[in-house]
């Protein structure tokens, strides 16, 4: 069978042709709008994580910036005191009498531990047990 078209059903099927390439079109603009929206949500969260995590580095350097600036006077006083060792404080030099060996290791890891620096340090051996002078250099 050999069918011809007619002018008028040529012209109509170039009109659905052009109605359906123009929904097409549509079709595939909205995708694209979509996309873009959803793009911008995902992007706008992204930002907001990205602020709240840098709101907590801020605070985070604040904390440490705050535990930095405490003297270490204070420092070593409240371990001292939290150990319950007995001490007599001159100025920034710390005198503590009768101390056990393990004590003064604790002490002395303390500072390590905590990057107290010293003035001056002596350490020396009575029959009571050690006895330590300790200047800080606050």
């Amino acid at each position: 069978m050999n069918y011809k078209l007619s002018k008028r059903e040529k012209f109509l099927l170039k009109g659905l042709a052009i109605i359906v390439l123009c929904l097409f079109i549509i079709y595939l603009e909205t995708k694209l709008i979509d996309s873009i929206n959803k793009s911008k949500i995902n992007l706008f969260q992204s930002l907001d994580r990205f602020n709240q995590t840098k709101q907590s580095l801020a605070q985070l350097k604040d904390f440490e910036e705050n535990i930095k600036n405490e003297s270490y006077t204070d420092k070593f006083e409240s371990f001292l005191n939290l150990a319950e060792f007995n001490f007599t404080k001159n100025s920034n030099e710390y005198v503590l009498n009768n101390l056990e060996e393990s004590a003064v290791i604790k002490i002395l890891n303390y500072f390590e531990e905590q990057r107290i620096s010293l003035f001056s340090l002596e350490l020396t051996y009575d029959t009571k047990g050690v006895v330590l002078i300790v200047e800080l250099d606050d």
